[in-house]
């Protein structure tokens, strides 16, 4: 599953960089000719999902090492 993650990571930041409204083959497209805030939709909602990954990834890595948790007792010796 984190393999998976990962790429779909990797594919929401390509989304973004090639969606942006400034490339030249978005200037007549859906929905950038419209302008204002619909311009940004997709760049924007690939980097959404993007730092949602990444929110969860962190999220999993502190459920799994407890940073400020106490380390584990040894049980006295018999």
């Amino acid at each position: 599953m984190d393999v998976f993650w990962f790429w779909f990571l990797i594919l929401m930041l390509v989304v973004l960089v090639f969606a942006w409204p400034s490339w030249p083959y978005t200037y007549e497209r859906w929905p950038y000719r419209y302008g204002g805030g619909y311009r940004y939709a997709a760049p924007l909602v690939a980097a959404g999902l993007a730092l949602l990954v990444l929110l969860l990834f962190w999220l999993g890595m502190l459920a799994i090492a407890w940073p400020w948790a106490a380390a584990p007792v040894a049980p006295p010796p018999t």
